[in-house]
Parts: C-alpha cells; structure tokens; sequence
C-alpha cells in the first residue's frame, strides 16, 4: 500500500513511499539544492566527456606517429590501447564505491581525474622514448585518469533526471566521442603538412602536451559546477505514485519503468540480467571500439589518402557521438533495450562494408560507411547506463555502473591486442596486417552482443527483485564476496 511520510527540513522535503518500499524525495526544486538549474550541470558533464574523452579518441589517429617517432612495433601500440581500456575501466568502480559513500565528491573526482590524466599520464607519454614508459603515462594513468571523469559524469545525468534520462544520457555520453574530432582533425592536418602520413617526433610531443593542458584546465573548471542531489530525489513535477497517467510527461518511464528500489551492488549481482548486461557490454565494446583504434590505420593502409582517413576516423567519432542522444530518445519510445539490438545489428552490416569499400580502394564510400558505422558504434554506452539505472535505481549507480563497465576491460582486450594478433599473428613486434581477419572477428562480436542484449537482458521482473534481496541479505550475514560469481 503506497503511503506518504511528511517530514520537515528546512528545504522543506517530503519522503513518499510506493508500494515496493521505493523511497522518494520530493519536494525540492534544483535551484534551492544548487542555486542554479539542473541543467547546467548536465553540460558542464557534457564539457568534461568532451575533454576526457581524447585519451581513447585520438588514440586511432595518434598512435602510428608515436610508432613511428620511437620504432615501437605495431603490435605493442596496439596492446597499449587494450591496457588503456582495462585501468579506465576498472577504476570505475572504487571511484563509484567512494562517490557513492560519500568520501570522494564528484566535483573532486572529477578534478583529480583530470590532473591524471592531463598531466601525469600525457607528461609522461609525451617524453617516453620506451614503450614502458607510455605504458605507464598513456594506459595506466591515462586510463585512471580519464575513467575517474567518465563515471562521474556519465553518472550524475540519472541523478539529476531519473524520470527522463534517455537523450540526456545520450548527450552527455557523446561528447566522449566526437569531443576529439577537433584534434584527430588536427592530427591528420599537421601530418600531410610535414609532407607525410605521420607527425614527427618532436610534433608529437608537442601536440600530446597541448592536449594534456586542454584537458586539464577545461576539465578543472567545469568539474566545479557538478554535484550529486540528496540520495532519493525526485522532481516534483513528476508524481512518482501516479506517473503512468500522464502519457507525454512520463513517456521515458512508461517505456523503461523505474527499479522496484535502489539495488546495492551485491543486489545487483544476484539477479541474472547484471552479468548478461555485462556480456553484452564486453562483446559490442569489442565491435566498436575496433573502429575507434583501426578505421584510421586501415585507410592509411589502403592509401585512400588523407581527407578519407581523416575523414573516416573524424567522421566515425562525429557520428558516434552526434547519435548517441537520438539512441536515448529513441529508446523512450522503444525500450533501451531495443534500441541496442537494433544499433548492434546495424553496426554489424556497415563494419563489414566499411572494410569492402575499403579493401576496393573506394576513398568515398569507405568514408562513409565508416561515418554510418560510427554512428551506429556508440549506441551500447548511454543505453548500458541507462539501463543499470532503469534496472536498479539511482542511489547506487555509480558503482553498480561502474561495475557493468568493467566489462569493457575484456572489450577493449577484443579490440586492441587481441584483434592485433588475430590480423598480424603475433603478441609483440611489426608484422603484415591482413585486414579481412580483424573486421570479420569484430562484426561477430557485434552480432553476439545484439544476440545476448534482446533475448538476455530484459528488466528484473518483482519475483527476481525479491530474490536478490533475500539472498543478498544472506550473503552479508555470511560475509560472502560481491561479484559475478555469486549470480
């Protein structure tokens, strides 16, 4: 029986209870919480992804002027990004778990995100001259640095809007991606200068410091305007009893209902959608992200020239950014899930036919396959966020996030070092890449995850809600470790 439970504070707040315990504060508007609209922290969020995205964005464009300033081998760049990927990935979840209890504001992560990886890790990649030493500056610090600042930005979109969260997320999430065309642009730019297809060694230095600098100051910034609202908010314009009545305010919610309540992260993983959320997650990374480290190098190969490579790589990051927020209001009207298979599908046909007009020496169509594939490539991540927080609520998405996106460590390895040894057959060292190998091996990826994501990932239904909470109250009793072997 939902109820109402009054309680004063001196922003005045009341605290209604549905039917299945679900609390909600209600009764504050943003401006008394923030002293300035909602709004406005969801784009300094948008400003922070732009910025922070450049560690993984413009890695696809830099990394062969890197190669080839310090005759590193191909395949060791390529495992670099694959290392990047795995620590961006992992650090989500002890930066969620300290946001979430309250010991690391976001606006701080935020900030401290940006110092590591803006000038730890570019500083230090940008003087290596040994591939340890940019494994240590672009993939271990890059990869912290610039993970603490995506699951502090990608997070606080839910917290603010948890009624209408779809193109919000989508927005917010695709600066991440098209926040480095500037610079991959630039990239491609400087290069034909020098009268060749790479930056020289001093200008790649040069260029990887200017960057780091960006980031950090712009991320700094704009990281002083993020906060978190209390724990349970609700907007008040919403009635969070009687939402379905009114069809065009509540259009999100009526397509992705809200959780039964705020899972805990131990909750969460005793329902059987977390880990297929993460499976889904891990094999379309790996589809994706072999367009964001391979579209370029593969142009290049196929001397296409440089308005197709750069066009290729700058479109796909343009596209996969620019689509994420029609995904989010797309998926208000179909479901997220949805949304996702049908994206997944799409990508599949246009990797494959990006790698045939390439391997054809098509400069335009290859182009633009690669764009509409870029588009299609960046679907999973605002849908996957959303989703956690539809599935299992607000309060705790940092870290119940954080831990779906650790899954993009296996992803990342798939499209990286691993799709490297399937294309050159070898761990370490230069070798002939044979293209056909490495598209074919990420379009499957793709097709397994639209697979796994339709008919896997649907919400918890109540009976399932109610399990995790009965055995996650027995596991705390017994100590038991939280992860996805207790599913």
């Amino acid at each position: 029986m939902a109820q109402t439970t009054p309680r004063t504070t001196q922003l005045g707040y009341q605290e209604i209870v549905n039917e299945t315990g679900r609390v909600f504060r209600v009764g504050e508007t943003d401006r008394q919480l923030l002293g300035y609209p909602r709004w406005v922290v969801i784009m300094a969020a948008w400003v922070v992804m732009c910025l922070s995205g450049l560690v993984e964005y413009t890695w696809g464009a830099l990394n062969g002027s890197l190669a080839s300033a310090h005759h590193w081998g191909t395949a060791p760049v390529f495992w670099l990004f694959s290392f990047f990927v795995a620590f961006e990935s992992v650090v989500q979840i002890g930066s969620g778990f300290l946001r979430n209890k309250g010991y690391l504001p976001v606006k701080w992560a935020v900030v401290v995100g940006g110092v590591v990886c803006g000038i730890l890790a570019y500083g230090i990649t940008a003087y290596s001259t040994s591939i340890w030493g940019a494994y240590l500056g672009y993939a271990f610090f890059g990869g912290i640095g610039s993970g603490m600042c995506y699951s502090s930005a990608i997070n606080i979109v839910a917290k603010w809007y948890p009624d209408k969260k779809g193109w919000r997320t989508g927005f917010v999430n695709g600066g991440w991606a098209y926040g480095s065309v500037p610079f991959i642009l630039a990239i491609g730019g400087f290069a034909t200068a020098g009268g060749g297809g790479t930056l020289s060694a001093t200008a790649t230095r040069n260029f990887i410091l200017t960057q780091g600098i960006i980031m950090t100051v712009g991320i700094s910034l704009f990281a002083l305007l993020m906060k978190d609202p209390p724990k349970n908010w609700w907007p008040s314009d919403v009635n969070p009893l009687e939402w379905a009545k009114n069809k065009r305010t509540a259009r999100d919610l009526l397509s992705n209902p809200p959780a039964f309540g705020h899972y805990s992260l131990r909750q969460m993983w005793y329902t059987p959608q977390a880990k297929w959320l993460g499976i889904q997650y891990a094999l379309y990374i790996g589809c994706s992200l072999f367009g964001v480290a391979y579209y370029y190098s593969f142009g290049q190969a196929m001397h296409l020239g440089s308005a197709a490579a750069v066009g290729g790589a700058a479109g796909f990051a343009l596209a996969d950014g620019g689509a994420r927020p029609f995904y989010g209001l797309l998926s208000e009207y179909i479901g997220r899930r949805r949304t996702m298979a049908y994206a997944y599908s799409g990508n599949v046909v246009f990797q494959l036919l990006t790698l045939w007009a390439g391997l054809e020496h098509q400069a335009v169509l290859f182009a633009i396959c690669a764009v509409v594939s870029g588009g299609l490539a960046g679907a999973n991540f605002p849908m996957t966020a959303a989703a956690v927080a539809d599935y299992y609520g607000e309060n705790n998405n940092a870290v119940n996030y954080g831990s779906i996106y650790a899954w993009k460590t296996l992803g990342g390895s798939f499209a990286g070092g691993l799709a490297a040894l399937i294309m050159t057959g070898t761990l370490y060292g230069s070798a002939q890449f044979h293209w056909e190998r490495g598209f074919f091996f990420g379009a499957s990826l793709g097709a397994l995850g639209a697979l796994v994501v339709y008919f896997k990932c649907a919400p918890p239904t109540r009976e399932q809600w109610q399990t995790a909470l009965a055995k996650a109250e027995a596991a705390e009793a017994a100590k038991v470790p939280i992860g996805p072997a207790v599913v």
